[in-house]
């Protein structure tokens, strides 16, 4: 290799890959890569499981995906004050410990021949409270551990490990599941475990520590409110947590009717909810490396409007695809832009938000992502029972084209973001720079 592509390649390396010059930093991605892998293999099984033993429901698989996402409703208001008078180092690390837990009761119950449905859906239930506590905690960690220009870098790599860590974990179960073994769901559950275990070890060797500010003189519905009363008083802030929560609901939130579209259209129950994942999840790696190198503030801007509307372009692939090859892709190009989009988003709300009150703003990014995509989950596969799979994708796609163009359109300081740059709409203090405990 000559000197001047040596150059260029370390060139693009400190561009795209910035925020791993920090040893804190490179330990929080492996943790969080771990923990991806833990959790997308735990959802695709589950899926699978309810599925089977609920004579092929969509409805039971958006019961049990309901029970995972619901905590995301009352949780994280509680979790996002944890996250400012707490370490959030901690308060991760026993979340992954909980998940351990549940993953092996999943294995003993599997093996034993003894699990039922009932279990599925609690044991959903309680790894969403865990999570619940898990997400606010890691969101408002993450702009410690770096310095303020490299804040889309670091959840871009973030973002980027959760969508590999789907890619592994759908086409591991995936392949579990084509192969001669009748335990795969079982090996499945135990390998979900190890990734948890892997992830709170990694997250406990971190050494930046990190809390926010919480005044013994303020009172409890002071600590409660803080981050509904800042977004109010931010109104990008505020409009950008709703531009969220629709995208979730419209454009992600199909797990539970996967099975039932692919035994439908495609002939392939099994495989379907896996390889969507593993699908997603490699257009998703794409998707978050194209703008891990983003610098330019409007081009940020321009970013999130271009995978607004892309979010719904693999949706209606996927709902009108005449077979499973032609779905994948659908898969692939949603993974492509819903995940930049998750990270624009969450990029633009951590640059502008400070420390004080990140976690109790980033528990209502958490609330804003999940709760509504808890409820279309198990909406929409009560409706895909009656109607079908491919209408419920067709419309939701629809709607959210509607509802990127009234963004970029109609909803001005929306569209000053999209075509002016990340810059507009903060009305407090950026975040300060990167602890010197964030070592290199």
């Amino acid at each position: 290799m000559s000197t001047g592509a040596a150059q260029q390649e370390m060139s693009l390396l400190r561009r795209y890959g910035a925020a791993l010059k920090y040893g804190d930093y490179r330990r929080f991605w492996l943790s969080a890569t771990f923990a991806g892998a833990g959790v997308w293999g735990l959802i695709a099984a589950r899926g699978v499981l309810a599925f089977e033993i609920s004579d092929d429901s969509a409805f039971w698989v958006g019961v049990t995906t309901f029970a995972a996402l619901i905590p995301f409703v009352a949780v994280p208001p509680f979790s996002g004050i944890l996250a400012d008078r707490f370490d959030r180092r901690y308060l991760i690390a026993m979340a992954h410990a909980v998940n351990v837990v549940l993953a092996l009761v999943l294995v003993q119950l599997y093996f034993a021949d003894s699990i039922q449905l009932w279990h599925l859906v609690l044991i959903s239930l309680l790894s969403g409270i865990a999570r619940g506590v898990q997400m606010p905690a890691q969101s408002a960690l993450i702009p410690n551990l770096v310095n303020r220009e490299e804040i889309l870098n670091a959840v871009a790599l973030n973002n980027l490990s959760l969508q590999g860590a789907r890619l592994i974990g759908g086409l591991a179960v995936g392949l579990l599941l084509v192969g001669p073994s009748g335990t795969a769901l079982g090996i499945a559950f135990a390998l979900a475990a190890g990734g948890y275990v892997c992830a709170t070890i990694l997250v406990l060797t971190i050494r930046t520590a990190s809390t926010g500010a919480i005044a013994q003189s303020d009172s409890l519905w002071d600590i409660a409110t803080a981050g509904v009363v800042y977004a109010w008083r931010t109104p990008t802030v505020g409009l950008m947590l709703i531009f969220v929560a629709l995208h979730c609901g419209l454009t992600m939130g199909f797990e539970s009717i996967l099975p039932l579209h692919g035994k439908a259209q495609w002939a392939a129950p099994g495989t379907a909810l896996p390889y969507f994942l593993a699908a997603f999840g490699l257009g998703a790696v794409f998707g978050v490396m194209a703008i891990a190198g983003i610098r330019s503030e409007r081009h940020k801007g321009i970013a999130l409007l271009v995978v607004a509307f892309g979010s719904s372009v693999g949706v209606l692939i996927l709902g009108l695809a005449p077979s499973q090859w032609i779905g994948l892709t659908g898969a692939f190009v949603m993974g492509l832009t819903q995940a930049p989009f998750m990270a624009l988003a969450i990029a633009y709300i951590q640059t502008v938000v400070p420390d004080a009150i990140r976690g109790r703003v980033s528990s209502l990014f958490t609330m804003s992502a999940l709760s509504l995509m808890a409820i279309v989950n198990a909406v929409f596969g009560f409706v895909a029972d009656f109607v079908g799979s491919v209408p419920v994708l067709v419309v939701s796609g629809a709607a959210f084209i509607a509802v990127s163009f009234l963004a970029a359109t109609v909803v001005v300081r929306l569209r000053r973001v999209m075509f002016e740059g990340f810059g507009v709409g903060a009305q407090t203090p950026a975040p300060a720079a990167a602890p010197s405990g964030g070592s290199r």
